[in-house]
C-alpha cells in the first residue's frame, strides 16, 4: 500500500486517533482496531500492573495484568508493516507523536 492509497482507505482516522493516546496502554482489542486497517493485527503482550512505580501501569479495572501494548509500540509496529521511517526520541508521548507525524506525511503523500 502506498501513501495515496493510504489516503484512499481513510487510515488518517486511526492516525489521529492514536496520536490522542499519549502515555496509554491499548488493549487487544484496540491493538486490532489500530493495526487491522494497515493490514496486519499488532503483536500484544501481557502487562503486570505496578501502579504504585513512578511511571508504572495502572489498570482501571484493578486487575494485576492485562493483555495489550502501549500506544507508541503499536505506532512503531505500524510504521513498520508499512516501511516507514520514523524519527528517535527519548520520550515516550514524544516517539508516539514522531510515528504518527511520519504516518501522517505517508498518508497524505501525493
Amino acid at each position: 500500500m502506498d501513501g495515496k492509497l493510504a489516503s484512499d482507505f481513510g487510515l488518517m482516522k486511526y492516525v489521529n486517533e492514536l496520536r490522542q493516546y499519549d502515555h496509554a496502554f491499548l488493549t487487544a482489542e484496540g491493538a486490532t482496531y489500530f493495526s487491522k486497517p494497515f493490514g496486519f493485527t499488532a503483536r500484544t503482550y501481557v502487562a503486570h500492573a505496578n501502579p504504585k512505580a513512578p511511571k508504572g501501569l495502572t489498570l482501571d479495572n484493578g486487575a494485576a495484568s492485562a493483555e495489550g501494548i502501549d500506544a507508541v509500540d503499536l505506532a512503531q509496529q505500524i510504521c513498520r508493516h508499512v516501511g516507514i521511517k520514523y524519527d528517535e526520541k527519548f520520550g515516550r508521548g514524544s516517539q508516539l507523536r514522531s510515528c504518527c507525524d511520519a504516518l501522517e506525511s505517508w498518508c497524505n503523500k501525493p
